[in-house]
């Protein structure tokens, strides 16, 4: 039940507004909508273990939603060192973001 409960404010908190903005950032470049998609995947994917990682360190959550929220943290590396199985998605994605100059 908490563990349900710290999934959704993890969700609400930090992942939405990083796949937002990631997504964002993406569909602005014109990237193709199947790099778009993997990063929904990926973020939604990631869900079960950033709330496992919420669990456990609590100050994590506050000082990565402070991070998001503020825009010190790019969307992007947030996820990337959150939950390695994004890595691979995240580093194409940036690669696209980068030859488009976005």
């Amino acid at each position: 039940m908490i563990h349900d409960i710290l999934a959704f404010f993890v969700n609400l908190l930090i992942v939405d507004p990083l796949q937002g903005e990631i997504s964002k950032r993406l569909a602005d470049a014109r990237a193709p909508q199947a790099i778009i998609a993997d990063v929904r995947a990926c973020a939604e994917a990631s869900l079960p273990r950033l709330a496992d990682r919420a669990m456990a360190d609590p100050t994590w959550v506050l000082t990565t939603t402070m991070d998001v929220w503020s825009g010190n943290a790019a969307p992007e590396t947030v996820l990337s060192s959150s939950s390695p199985q994004c890595d691979a998605t995240i580093k194409s994605a940036r690669a696209y973001l980068e030859s488009r100059g976005a």
